[in-house]
């Protein structure tokens, strides 16, 4: 009875997923809304949800899929607004809030071409302008743009934006020389997740992972180096076989950087699959600040450099939070006055188990597709985390491109890891197989993997 039970409750699941892939998918919304006593923008579309708070720094403070959150938000200072002179001024240090925002790079305290922030209190910290950019069912969207900044000679803007049945976030990134004088800055994204162990709140989360490809034509002798902390550090651990940097969350305190050209990152709750992705654009002539296009900053407990100085990072949470920052950076961008320079970074949250080996466009990947053959079928295996609502559907080709034959391999959403395997008919002068994705409204919207049928 016990058995029939569970198999009568597992086919009650099945049913609901089936149904839910081909409904409509809801309606995009934004509307003002308060977090944490912030005044914030929210906006939803059933999957996720997230919220930006103009008034500290432009941030998004946090994004949510259903109700997972995955940003870090420091409590101590929740629903609180410092003023200039107590943000980064004579009378205060750095307000640490949390969630994501917008920084200039390079950073240094030694020429009037580096940011010497955080503290700042104008672009980290300062009030800035936000609206609803677009509310329609089909893309809710709000942008916040920064004080003008006489330092940097600077203004960052960006307009966020959401789309019905995915969990994509389009993050459109702008800076613009509101100065008199040429300027020469990047765009620089810092990310701060949420590492402390969700069972635990006095410990950090020892099952945290962040992973990133190495470039195979690197500057950096190793593919990778370290900025700040341990040169050897533990946490940063790269895998020449797999092409991957793999950065596993410890509590000690660090920082690499990496000129990753393959335009994605992964970050992995190891405890629970909740997967957080980050893409960007890699431009391969351009000079990019530290030489780098990613960087991994690990808050922790330890002793680093800063300008000479030994800097220790107490070991107590409420002074060094439980956190790791993923930071994405544009190349440097020369901007004459008024000229302005535009850099694209997007989001997508789904449940994906560690290491995240590939992202493509419509999900993130543990396990590569694989094919065996067992007679006249085909078992199709692989694990992945999608972006999308849907279904997915095996597509097999001749050599010549051909469509030989379709099969369903059921429906798939982002809250719930696509672990496959299942055997499939086999087509006669099958060449290769891919599973694609398919959205509620019967479009394409991209393979998770490809593979070439074994010889038969």
């Amino acid at each position: 009875m016990k058995q029939f039970k569970l198999f009568s409750y597992a086919l009650l699941c099945s049913f609901f997923l089936a149904v839910n892939a081909h409904a409509a998918p809801a309606q995009c919304q934004v509307e003002p809304a308060a977090f944490k006593g912030w005044n914030a923008f929210k906006l939803s579309n059933g999957l996720v949800t997230l919220y930006v708070a103009p008034d500290i720094g432009g941030r998004v403070i946090q994004f949510q899929l259903a109700d997972h959150p995955f940003f870090f938000v420091n409590e101590d200072l929740a629903g609180k607004v410092f003023p200039p002179e107590e943000n980064g001024g004579e009378k205060g240090g750095w307000k640490n809030y949390g969630g994501d925002k917008l920084w200039p790079a390079p950073q240094g305290w030694e020429r009037d071409d580096q940011w010497p922030g955080p503290p700042d209190p104008v672009l980290d910290g300062g009030k800035y302008a936000g609206e609803i950019a677009r509310q329609t069912a089909d893309q809710a969207a709000v942008s916040v743009t920064s004080p003008p900044d006489p330092r940097t000679g600077i203004q960052l803007s960006r307009t966020i934006s959401l789309f019905p049945g995915s969990t994509q976030v389009r993050v459109d990134c702008a800076m613009k020389n509101i100065s008199r004088r040429p300027v020469r800055w990047a765009i620089w994204e810092v990310t701060q997740h949420d590492a402390a162990d969700p069972k635990n709140s006095g410990a950090f989360n020892n099952d945290f992972w962040a992973f990133c490809p190495l470039n195979s034509r690197s500057f950096h002798p190793k593919g990778f180096y370290p900025m700040f902390g341990q040169v050897n550090h533990p946490s940063f651990r790269a895998d020449n076989s797999s092409g991957l940097l793999s950065v596993k969350y410890d509590y000690r305190v660090g920082k690499v950087g990496l000129d990753s050209d393959a335009g994605w990152l992964a970050v992995v709750n190891g405890q629970s699959d909740h997967c957080f992705v980050q893409t960007f654009a890699f431009f391969p002539q351009q000079t990019y600040p530290d030489y780098a296009s990613v960087e991994f900053w690990l808050n922790g407990a330890g002793e680093f450099m800063l300008n000479g100085l030994a800097i220790t990072n107490a070991p107590d949470p409420k002074v060094t939070p439980y956190l790791m920052e993923t930071e994405i950076l544009s190349p440097l961008a020369k901007l004459d006055p008024d000229q302005e320079y535009r850099f694209r970074i997007d989001w997508f949250a789904t449940r994906c188990p560690k290491p995240v080996v590939d992202v493509t466009p419509v999900g993130a990947v543990s396990q590569r597709l694989r094919v065996s053959l067992e007679g006249g079928l085909a078992r199709l295996e692989g694990v992945f985390g999608v972006f999308h609502q849907g279904r997915a559907e095996a597509v097999f080709k001749a050599a010549d491109g051909k469509v030989l034959g379709r099969d369903a391999l059921g429906p798939v959403e982002p809250n719930q890891v696509f672990r496959l395997s299942k055997e499939v008919r086999l087509p006669p002068g099958a060449f290769r197989v891919s599973v694609n994705l398919i959205d509620a409204q019967g479009h394409n919207r991209g393979a998770l993997g490809n593979v070439m049928v074994p010889a038969h």
